[in-house]
């Protein structure tokens, strides 16, 4: 059922593009500068890191608004993606904590 749905979405959002995220906050620390970076590769139900990989487990995608959904080793992950802005939400089991990314994904519409 998940290949299914992102198949099915694969059509109408690109195949693959990058984000690089400028802003990056943890839990209640102030925000700071990021050169953070991920790359989606929708066919291959993937997102890349420096730190590693994040495997999709599901896209939505409604009118100017796609949601990524990820699971990676120790942390799940929630990517949004409209056409002026991007945002990654990063929910680690260990601790517990969370790291929010603020930035743009280039050619995803």
């Amino acid at each position: 059922m998940r290949l299914a749905f992102a198949l099915m979405l694969a059509g109408s959002a690109a195949q693959g593009f990058p984000c690089d995220f400028t802003t990056e906050c943890r839990e209640a620390e102030a925000c700071v500068e990021s050169t953070f970076a991920l790359d989606v590769d929708v066919e291959a139900q993937a997102m890349s890191t420096q730190a590693g990989e994040i495997t999709i487990v599901a896209i939505r995608e409604q009118d100017a608004l796609i949601s990524v959904f990820g699971a990676g080793t120790g942390a799940e992950y929630m990517l949004s993606i409209t056409p002026e802005a991007a945002r990654l939400s990063a929910h680690m089991n260990d601790g517990p904590r969370a790291i929010q990314y603020l930035g743009t994904c280039e050619g995803a519409f």
